[in-house]
C-alpha cells in the first residue's frame, strides 16, 4: 500500500500532462557474489542492457535473441558508470542459494539510442504520457474494484512491473467520490463514458481499466485503454497464473504507447510545417523552438516565417506527424487550432497550434 499512496501523492503535484521517467538508462541487478570479477561484471552488465533495452524501445517482443547477443558484446563498451555493493539477499547461483552483490549500473544514452536504431528498434523518451489504473477483481462470483485506499496483490504486482517498462501508472484514491462515480458493474463492463468522466478528477493522460478473473484454472485478464481522441484498445490475456497474465498485458501495454509516441529511424526523416499563432515576442518565439526540440520525434527545428504573432517552422520528424500530434498533446504549451490545411504548397503535412505559454518546455 505505500508504494501506491506515494505515486497518489506525486500525483497531486505533477499531472495534468505527460512524466518525466528518470532512469532510463540505469538499471540494478543481483548477481551470485561468487562470481570472479570480470565475470560478475559481465553477467551484471548483460543483465542490465537487456533491462534498459525494454525499457528505452518499449518493444520486449521486437529484441530478438540475436539482437540481444549483439547487445551483450558491446555492453561493457557502453558503461558510463558503475558500482558494487554487498546485500544481504540471496540470488540462485551454481550450486543452490547464495549471497548476492548489488551492481548499479549507467549506460550512455548515446550509445543505447545508436543500437537501436541500427537495430530498426524504435527509442522513447522519458517524456511518458501518466496512465490512471482502474482494477476490478472477480473472486468467487463477489467483484471488488482496487485503488490506494483499497490495495491488492494484482495491483501491486502491476505497479512493480510496469516499473520494468518505465510506464508511469497511479491508483485511484477509491474513496466515496470515486465509488459514487463509478460503480463495480460499469467497471466490469467497460463502460467508456463512466470510466472517462470518474478518471476526469485525476487529469492523467490516459485511463486504463483493467478486469480479472478466473477460467477453467487459469488467470484472465483484460483491460481498455482510453486516449483522448483516439478509439480504445482492448488487450485480453489469458495465463496459467495472474502474474503472468499482467506481466503480458505490460508488454503489450509498452509497445502499444512506444508505436504511438516513439522516435524510429528513418532513412530520409519526414518532413512537415507547424504553424503556431499567439507568439507575442522574441522570449516567447525562443521558448516554443526550445520546447519543439526537445520533443523526441523531432529530428530538426527550422525558423520559416514570423507574421503578425504567429510563428513558422519546418520540422523533420524521426516518425509521423501523428506521432509528434501525439507527443505535443501530452504537454499544455500548445494547443490544437480547428483549421488545418492538411498540406502546404511542398506537399507537406502542415499543423497549426495556438501557443499557450504554459507547460514544460523540458518534457
Amino acid at each position: 500500500m505505500k508504494r501506491i499512496v506515494c505515486l497518489w501523492l506525486l500525483m497531486l503535484s505533477s499531472l495534468g500532462h505527460a512524466v518525466q521517467v528518470s532512469n532510463l538508462y540505469s538499471s540494478v541487478v543481483q548477481v551470485p557474489s561468487s562470481l570472479e570479477g570480470s565475470q560478475m561484471l559481465q553477467r551484471a552488465f548483460n543483465e542490465a542492457i537487456d533491462d534498459v533495452l525494454i525499457r528505452v524501445s518499449g518493444q520486449q517482443q521486437g529484441l530478438s535473441d540475436s539482437v540481444l547477443r549483439k547487445a551483450h558484446q558491446a555492453a561493457s563498451s557502453w558503461v558510463a558508470q558503475h558500482s558494487v555493493q554487498d546485500v544481504v539477499d540471496l540470488v540462485e547461483g551454481a550450486g543452490g542459494l547464495e549471497s548476492a552483490k548489488e551492481i548499479n549500473v549507467t549506460f550512455y544514452k548515446e550509445s543505447v539510442d545508436g543500437f537501436l536504431f541500427d537495430n530498426q528498434l524504435p527509442v522513447w523518451s522519458s517524456n511518458r504520457p501518466s496512465i490512471l489504473v482502474w482494477l476490478i477483481e472477480d473472486q468467487n462470483g463477489q467483484r471488488q474494484m482496487f485503488g490506494a485506499n483499497k490495495p491488492s496483490q494484482a495491483l501491486s504486482g502491476l505497479f512493480e512491473g510496469a516499473k520494468h517498462f518505465g510506464l508511469p501508472v497511479y491508483a485511484p484514491l477509491l474513496d466515496s467520490t470515486d465509488l459514487n462515480a463509478l460503480s463495480a458493474g460499469a467497471l466490469w463492463g467497460f463502460f467508456e463514458d463512466d470510466i472517462q468522466a470518474a478518471s476526469q478528477r485525476y487529469q492523467t493522460d490516459i485511463v486504463l481499466a483493467v478486469r480479472l478473473s478466473q477460467y477453467h484454472g487459469e488467470s484472465v485478464v483484460d483491460s481498455m485503454l482510453l486516449s483522448p481522441n483516439q478509439s480504445s484498445n482492448l488487450i485480453s490475456v489469458t495465463k496459467p497464473t495472474t502474474q503472468e497474465a499482467m506481466s503480458e498485458v505490460l508488454v503489450r501495454l509498452s509497445s502499444l504507447l512506444s508505436d504511438r509516441y516513439a522516435s524510429v529511424q528513418m532513412s530520409t526523416p519526414y518532413e512537415m510545417f507547424v504553424k503556431v499563432n499567439g507568439v507575442k515576442n522574441y522570449t516567447a518565439m525562443s521558448t516554443l523552438r526550445q520546447y519543439l526540440s526537445s520533443i523526441g520525434v523531432v529530428n530538426q527545428v527550422q525558423l520559416n516565417s514570423i507574421v503578425n504573432g504567429g510563428v513558422g517552422f519546418d520540422l523533420k520528424l524521426n516518425g509521423t506527424p501523428e506521432k509528434f500530434a501525439n507527443s505535443v498533446a501530452l504537454n499544455t504549451v500548445l494547443t490544437k487550432s480547428l483549421s488545418d490545411a492538411p498540406y502546404d504548397s511542398m506537399q507537406r503535412s502542415v499543423l497549426q497550434y495556438q501557443y499557450t505559454g504554459k507547460g514544460n518546455i523540458n518534457d
